[in-house]
Parts: structure tokens; sequence; C-alpha cells
């Protein structure tokens, strides 16, 4: 089974390669653009013909779309950039797995939600409170127009194998601390941090219910099981660095920049009732992310 992979070089989209990697019945392509190596194709998301000439010179079984711009903050500064990013291009690559007859897998956000009731099932109704919440939701609408076949996991605050502390918001905080001064963190907005691995493991699992049952698809969710706020996550991250937990304060407020949703925990029993599912304890995650950039 041939899989393309958009954003291959990204944080997730190396998990899943990864992933793939390990099992011989999957042949794996990923794309990238400004960080493209020697194993993965160059593809820029933002051109529609670049997109088109790869898919029809792969012409993968499936593929898994993890390209897109997500900070919130340079969202809400940009509208349009992300709107090209997140909505056109799952729109021409949409139109693409049409062409060939492909199973898209689009992967979508738990901030399509506005945290005010969760925990939040695939079929619960979205209302996105900031620009990239909004660019992801249009983005799955995107989906149904185009595609009669196709699934969009949603996921949530993302962390793994990373390349560099600050590429996930997650290690970003170690980076934080490892300025040596007071820090405050958000103590507001419950976050439930997930595993690039388990993401991909889950994917995986996903793509193998899919050749076995072909009428599965649909929107599904799948998130860590453990509630963190930023100051907690913080404050684990500290005692893996041995920092002293002092320098460590929480801000019960909200974050200024882009709103964020102060709780959207997202119901994963639609996967777990298949089988499918894997959890990594978050201390332990974590403590793999930044061990290694503790030690240079």
């Amino acid at each position: 089974m041939k899989i393309l992979v958009t954003g291959a070089s990204g944080l997730l989209g190396r998990a899943i390669c990864r992933e793939l990697h390990e099992y011989s019945c999957f042949k794996t392509v990923g794309t990238a653009y400004s960080r493209t190596t020697e194993d993965l194709v160059m593809m820029n998301v933002l051109e529609r013909r670049q997109i088109e000439s790869c898919i029809e010179k792969v012409r993968p079984d499936c593929i898994i779309h993890c390209a897109a711009t997500r900070k919130p903050d340079i969202c809400e500064k940009d509208p349009d950039l992300t709107t090209r990013l997140n909505v056109n291009a799952t729109k021409w690559i949409a139109a693409g797995a049409s062409k060939i007859g492909a199973w898209m897998i689009h992967i979508s956000t738990d901030y399509v939600f506005d945290g005010t009731d969760p925990p939040y099932r695939p079929d619960s109704k979205p209302n996105p409170l900031n620009a990239y919440g909004k660019s992801k939701l249009q983005s799955e609408m995107v989906m149904p127009k185009i595609l009669k076949d196709f699934c969009i996991l949603r996921v949530p605050i993302l962390y793994g194998q990373i390349e560099s502390l600050d590429e996930s918001p997650v290690t970003v905080i170690a980076n934080q601390l490892l300025a040596g001064r007071e820090q405050k963190f958000d103590n507001w907005s419950t976050r439930y941090p997930t595993h690039t691995g388990d993401v991909a493991f889950v994917l995986r699992q996903i793509i193998e219910h899919k050749r076995n049952n072909p009428t599965f698809g649909g929107i599904c969710h799948w998130s860590g099981n453990e509630a963190y706020t930023k100051f907690r996550m913080a404050q684990v991250i500290s005692d893996i660095m041995n920092i002293p937990k002092q320098n460590v304060t929480g801000q019960d407020t909200p974050a200024p920049g882009a709103i964020r949703p102060k709780n959207t925990h997202l119901d994963c029993t639609l996967l777990e009732s298949l089988g499918i599912g894997r959890h990594t304890k978050f201390a332990k995650g974590v403590a793999d992310s930044v061990k290694p950039f503790l030690a240079t």
C-alpha cells in the first residue's frame, strides 16, 4: 500500500513516516518544502500545480495531509496566508485524491471547538474562537464537497521527538525555563498534550482498519488522556531539568494573543471502541523529548 504524507518534515509528519517505515506492507512517500531532504519529495502546498503533479506522479492509495500552519498567534496576524495554507491546500489535495481514487486522512484540531462544554465528540458542534481554529474548520468542510470517502482526525497540542526545543508548544516551555529567570505560565486553559508517536500509531491502526472495513470514515478524535495546564507542564519539565520550582508561577487568567478555548477535551471513545489507540504517559514522553537537548 502506497501512502503519501504531506508535511513529512514536520513534528507529526516525521513521526508518521517513522511509524509506517517499520512495516513492509507500506511504501511511504513524504513531502516537504522548506526542509526538504533526499528522502522527501519537494512540494509547495501553496502551488496547486505542484500538488497535482506530485499526487499524479506518486499515485498513492492513501494521503495523510499534515501540512498546515498551526501557531494561533501567527494565524491571527496573517489570516490570508492561513487560509491559503490550511484551506486552499486541503481543497487541492482532496481534488488530487479524488482524481486518482485515493483515500484521504486530513489532520485537524481540537481548536474547532470553543472549550465551553467538554468533552467533545466527533459529532459535537464546532465553534472556533480564533483564526487558526476557523481555518481548520473550513478545511474540514472542504472534504465532503470533494471526496465521498475520507477521514478527519482531530488532535490537540502535540509534542514528541523534536529537532529543536521550539518545535512544539510543549517543549517551548523547556526553552523558557532554560532562560533561568522567573517565568509565568498559563494556568487557565486545560490541555491534553499528545505524543506524536501515539498519533502515528493510531493513524497506522486507522489505515489497517480501513483495509478490513471499507465503509469506515468520517470524523475521529485522538488525544492524550492526562489534563495539564501549561503551568502544570512547566512543573513537570522543571523537575526533569532540575530547575527550582520557585522560578515557575501560574497565571490564572487567559493568555494574551489569539483567543484560546478553556478546555477542548476530545472524546476518543469511537476509536477506542474499535481497539484503536495508545497513550504515552506525559512525564515519560516529555522527558524523552527534552533530555537530548539538556546533554548538549
